[in-house]
C-alpha cells in the first residue's frame, strides 16, 4: 500500500489514491478501541508516506497539507490507543484529514477561460494548534518530523494572516516538578530556535514551559506516556 501511494504522489501534488471502499467507509469513532488501532496506524503510515516524498516536500500543495494534518491527529490519536483511550477529536480529524489526502482528483474540465479563483482557505487557518511535536523521553532533541512540521506552519502563515506563535512545552509525569519545568522549557526554546532558523521573526514567537501540569492523557505521577512529551505551537493574529 504505500509503495502505491508514493508512486502515485511522485507524479504531482495533486494525486487520487485508490483504496478500498471498505477501508475508505470506515467511521473510527463508531470502533471498538481493540480494533481501531491498526485502522488508525494504517492512515498514519500513508500520510507519513506522503509527507516525506520529494516531490510532495516541493510543492507544498493540498496533498501535502491534507497528509501533514493526517500524520499529527493520527499520531495523537495512536498515543491516546495505546492507552485504551478513544480520543473523539484526534479520531475525527484523523479520518477528515486523510480522506481529503486521499480523495479522488476530479477530471478537468474543458471550459472557457475564466479568472483564477481566489486561492483557498487552509483548514489550518481553522485551528488555533498548528502544530505539535512529540519528543523522546528525557530528551530535547527535535524529533524527525521537525522541519516538515516547521515548514508546514510558515507555508500557511501568510494565508491564514498568523503573526504571533506560541511555542508551549510539556512533559510527562515522570521525574520531579522542577526538572520538568525546566525541561518543557528547553523543549520550547529547541522548537523556537528551529522556527527562527525557518525565517521566523524571534519577536513573533513567545515561548514557555508547563512542565507536567497540563497532560494530555492522565496517568499516575511517575509515569511515562509518549503522548504528553510534546510542544505544542499555537497561532494567532
Amino acid at each position: 500500500m504505500k509503495r502505491s501511494l508514493i508512486k502515485a504522489l511522485v507524479a504531482g501534488a495533486a494525486v487520487s489514491v485508490a483504496f478500498p471502499a471498505s477501508a475508505q467507509m470506515v467511521d473510527l469513532t463508531s470502533m471498538e478501541v481493540r480494533d481501531l488501532r491498526p485502522e488508525v496506524e494504517r492512515r498514519y503510515d500513508e500520510a507519513l508516506a506522503a509527507t516525506t516524498n520529494p516531490a510532495v516536500l516541493a510543492s507544498l500543495g493540498s496533498t501535502y497539507m491534507y497528509a501533514s494534518e493526517a500524520k499529527v491527529w493520527c499520531g495523537i490519536a495512536t498515543g491516546f490507543l495505546k492507552n485504551a483511550i478513544r480520543d473523539s477529536q484526534s479520531l475525527t480529524r484523523c479520518e477528515k484529514y486523510h480522506r481529503l489526502m486521499t480523495a479522488p482528483v476530479p477530471e478537468p474540465v474543458v471550459a472557457m477561460p475564466l479568472p483564477p479563483p481566489p486561492p483557498p482557505r487552509s483548514p489550518a487557518c481553522d485551528s488555533a494548534l498548528a502544530a505539535t511535536l512529540f519528543f523522546d523521553w528525557d530528551s530535547i532533541v527535535l524529533p524527525v518530523n521537525a522541519d516538515e512540521t516547521i515548514a508546514f506552519v510558515t507555508a500557511n502563515k501568510a494565508a491564514c494572516g498568523w503573526n504571533k506563535f506560541s511555542i508551549i512545552g510539556h512533559t510527562d509525569r515522570s521525574g520531579s516538578d522542577s526538572y520538568n519545568d525546566a525541561l518543557s522549557k528547553s523543549r520550547a526554546e529547541a522548537v523556537s530556535a528551529r522556527m527562527q532558523a525557518a525565517g521566523l521573526s524571534a519577536s513573533a514567537l513567545m515561548v514557555s514551559g508547563r512542565g507536567e501540569a497540563e497532560p494530555k492523557v492522565s496517568t499516575a505521577d511517575g509515569e511515562r506516556n509518549p503522548t504528553n512529551r510534546r510542544v505544542e505551537i499555537t497561532a494567532s493574529n
